[in-house]
């Protein structure tokens, strides 16, 4: 199998590169990997710090810093091919504390994982008695990602029981905090390249495309 990956950054090409499918397949294999095959997909796709060469034993990204997130819609540009689209945006709050990604990963569907998750990257802990603006992200206690969607200031005490589903809320004193990220790695990899290293802020929106032929 053989791979190419493309990304634009609003509106503007960013790369264009090959890259080296981890898996031998079968054209069969394209079916699969998008879907058809229920229970079988390529669901989602990781941007890591990571600048290792792929190898066919990968299993992971290499980076200690990494962000996962959904996959977008696929299409059919060929027989034996699909072609994967994805994003990054400015609203991906898990990723933009300045991940510098070198590296990306397209992952299978585990059927327990909850998105978007982030691991590795540096956020700050949550402290008592604290004023905290809108968008400051703190890790909690397990190493989720909570974004302050009110702002105040937190408990005077211990820290509060942290919700653990992206998207639910936190009361802290005056602050209410959202989860954005969960903190668990997906497997398994389906394929892997590196790319022209880029740090993401959440200053621009980057989407893309990833064509795999079998």
């Amino acid at each position: 199998m053989h791979g190419r990956v493309q990304m634009w950054r609003d509106g503007l090409p960013l790369f264009d590169v090959d890259n080296l499918v981890v898996n031998a397949a079968t054209v069969a294999a394209a079916n699969l990997a998008a879907g058809i095959t229920a229970g079988n997909a390529v669901a989602m796709i990781g941007y890591g710090s990571g600048n290792a060469t792929p190898s066919l034993n990968d299993n992971g990204l290499s980076g200690a810093a990494a962000y996962y997130n959904a996959i977008g819609t696929h299409s059919f540009p060929n027989a034996g091919s699909v072609l994967f689209n994805f994003s990054l945006t400015a609203t991906d709050y898990g990723a933009i504390t300045g991940i510098n990604i070198q590296e990306i990963g397209l992952f299978g569907n585990t059927g327990v994982l909850g998105l978007p998750i982030s691991i590795g990257i540096v956020t700050s802990v949550w402290a008592a008695s604290h004023s905290y603006l809108v968008g400051n992200l703190i890790k909690d206690t397990n190493n989720n990602v909570q974004r302050c969607t009110t702002a105040g200031t937190s408990g005077s005490g211990a820290h509060p029981a942290w919700a653990t589903s992206v998207g639910a809320t936190t009361a802290d004193g005056g602050v209410v905090w959202t989860m954005v990220s969960t903190s668990a790695a997906p497997q398994p990899m389906w394929t892997h390249a590196l790319v022209p290293s880029f740090t993401f802020t959440g200053a621009a929106n980057y989407v893309g495309s990833w064509t795999v032929t079998f």
